[in-house]
């Protein structure tokens, strides 16, 4: 009965493998549970530490942009500019490029002050104001609509393909949108610059006393990073920009690190609604981001999800002096963000059809990378993998060689040759019988008339 088990479990196995599929079932679904109450219609979390979409709803949707404008603007600036302690003057002619009016945020720039650069771009990032903006465009390129362009020409840069640009400071405009994803591209290429991430991360900014104006504290737009807010505040974020339109909605982005795992948090298309009916509205954009937050941070570990013992795909061989097949198995282990309840029945590892040799001629050593593979969870693509040879299969000269011959044996050119050799040899006999035939048959002797028989008289 042991020895029937034992068959039977090898017998299932050698299915698997020869499917090209290792065992696997996802028994939960985790879009579902994270994202079951979310309100926004438009969302999009990164792993920073995978560059793993972990989750996302329209990410690819056009929508307003909204004061990640400014954003770019501020990317863009950082690009132009090298010097970030060279200073500018204020004037009515650098500020004139947008429009100030009731509601309008502004940082009071007056004409005849002097801020450095580095100032300007954060007045920029963490307060939005506008007339930073309208600093920072005309220093750069005298017009509104040249800043415009360089912004545009940045978004191509990153490689936004789906984001337009038509003003300097993200008020709603016709044909201007951007996409979540675009966002998050946007924020991503800008982490490389120290100065964006300290803007990006500052709860405020200070602008010093000036023969004109007072000290002034700028405090952040981002009210997840605000601890006095219980209903918005997460301890992990590091960082981010929350803004609003009336075609944009509520909005906002996010960085947050913690026990280090690294997020990048993209919510748009929210609302001011009351979630909890305790009679005020919530910012939608803000508590959904929180709970993605919070469920990543409670819910997603790194684990092993592939082994270098795991037989993924069998495959036969061709030659092989000590076997017939071989064994392909992951190149190395690998970890990867997976739920925490995440075990090894519910992973599954795929080979990836095209890559997979349907044959492999031996020598083959073990560690040679024979194909590649995809990791899913949860029908989620999490990782791709090369797939190596587990055993080392020696050559066989003799049965290569007959291998060829059976190879040449079986071959079209070869069979056409044996047709052809075959007509001829057939060809070669009808005409020796017929040759034969003619040599066996008797000669036709004439047999002389009456007349002719008849002795002649004198």
């Amino acid at each position: 009965m042991k020895k029937a088990t034992a068959i039977g479990l090898m017998i299932s196995l050698l299915i698997c493998c020869c499917c090209g599929v290792f065992f696997a079932s996802a028994n939960f679904n985790d879009q579902d549970e994270a994202t079951g109450n979310i309100q926004s219609d438009v969302y999009y979390m990164l792993s920073l530490d995978e560059e793993m979409e972990m989750f996302s709803k329209n990410a690819d949707q056009k929508t307003a942009p909204a004061a990640f404008v400014k954003v770019l603007g501020a990317v863009t600036a950082l690009d132009k500019w090298s010097n970030l302690d060279e200073t500018i003057e204020i004037t009515e002619q650098n500020r004139s490029l947008v429009t100030y009016g009731y509601g309008v945020r502004t940082a009071d720039l007056t004409p005849d002050d002097s801020y450095t650069k580095r100032q300007l771009i954060e007045t920029l990032l963490v307060y939005g104001a506008n007339d930073a903006a309208s600093v920072v465009a005309y220093e750069i390129s005298g017009s509104a609509e040249g800043y415009i362009n360089e912004m545009n020409a940045m978004a191509k840069k990153i490689g936004c393909t789906r984001t337009k640009v038509k003003s300097l400071t993200g008020f709603d405009t016709s044909g201007q949108y951007t996409t979540a994803k675009d966002v998050a591209a946007i924020i991503r290429y800008a982490m490389q610059s120290p100065v964006f991430l300290e803007a990006f991360s500052a709860k405020s900014i200070t602008l010093p006393a000036t023969a004109r104006s007072g000290e002034r504290v700028l405090s952040a737009d981002n009210k997840m990073m605000n601890s006095s807010i219980s209903d918005y505040y997460v301890s992990a974020v590091t960082g981010g920009k929350q803004t609003t339109t009336s075609e944009a909605g509520e909005c906002i982005a996010v960085l947050s690190a913690q026990d280090g795992y690294n997020y990048l948090t993209v919510v748009m298309k929210g609302k001011m609604q009351d979630i909890d009916r305790d009679g005020m509205s919530e910012n939608t954009a803000v508590t959904d981001a929180k709970q993605l937050l919070n469920w990543v941070y409670n819910n997603i570990r790194y684990r092993v999800v592939a082994t270098t013992t795991q037989t993924v795909s069998i495959v036969n061989v061709i030659a092989g002096r000590n076997s017939d097949t071989l064994r392909l198995v992951p190149e190395k282990e690998t970890s990867t963000l997976v739920p925490a309840k995440a075990t090894s029945n519910s992973v599954l590892i795929k080979p990836i059809e095209e890559t997979v040799p349907k044959r492999i001629v031996a020598p083959v050593t073990a560690g040679d990378v024979i194909c590649q593979a995809k990791i899913f969870y949860a029908d989620r693509e999490i990782a791709t993998i090369n797939l190596v040879a587990a055993n080392t299969v020696r050559l066989s000269v003799f049965r290569l060689f007959m291998t060829h011959l059976r190879s040449l044996l079986s071959s079209t050119v070869f069979i056409l040759i044996e047709v052809a050799a075959l007509i001829l040899i057939v060809l070669y006999l009808i005409l020796f019988i017929m040759k034969n035939q003619k040599k066996k048959k008797p000669a036709l002797h004439r047999v002389p008339d009456s007349a002719e028989q008849k002795p002649k008289t004198k």
